[in-house]
This record gives C-alpha cells, structure tokens and sequence, in this order.
C-alpha cells in the first residue's frame, strides 16, 4: 500500500510545500532524497518523484483499487488519515482535499 501511494503523497506534498511554506527545509530534502536515488547530482525533487513513479511501476505495484479501495471509501479514508498519529511527521499538513486527491490517483 504504501509503494501505491509513496509517488502520489511525494507530488502532494512538493506542491503544498511550495504553495504554502516556500522557504521549507523540506523542499530541500526533496531534492537531496532525489540526487541520493537517482545518483544524479543535478537531480531535483521532480526528478525523484519520476523515479520512484518508475520504480512502482517497474516493479508492478498494483493502484489501490486491486486492493478493494473504490472512489465511494474516499471520504472515509481522508477523514481517518487525517487523524493517524503518522501524519504528524508529514513534512506539511495536508488538506482532505490533497489526502483526498492523492487517493483518487493512487486507485
């Protein structure tokens, strides 16, 4: 589950970072965790989504939809997510809108 989310939730947070705390440290690592993956020393955080979305799926990693999640669990999901103690160490808090639109791309 976490392989099917990891480049939706990666994209989200790079965006909300950048619309809403632009001076970030965590826009920072973005990049750095990109050079580390790709070995690329020009490497940025767009180029680190691109290899984890191609490591995913390379390695086959089903949507969440072979797992049962339909659009309709959606609401429920955001709601619960955003209440698990994981989320605390999200780099930026993201809106059930961002949780919610990260679900419809990982199905």
């Amino acid at each position: 589950l976490c392989a099917a989310l990891l480049p939706h939730v990666m994209a989200a947070n790079l965006d909300a970072l950048r619309q809403r705390q632009p001076e970030a440290a965590a826009l920072r690592r973005y990049d750095e965790v990109a050079r580390l993956l790709t070995g690329q020393a020009a490497a940025t955080a767009e180029t680190g989504i691109a290899w984890v979305r191609e490591l995913v799926a390379d390695l086959r990693i089903p949507g969440l939809r072979q797992y049962g999640l339909k659009p309709e669990h959606i609401a429920d999901l955001v709601r619960k997510a955003s209440q698990a103690s994981s989320m605390k160490a999200n780099p930026i808090a993201l809106t059930h809108e961002e949780l919610a639109h990260i679900l419809e791309q990982a199905l």
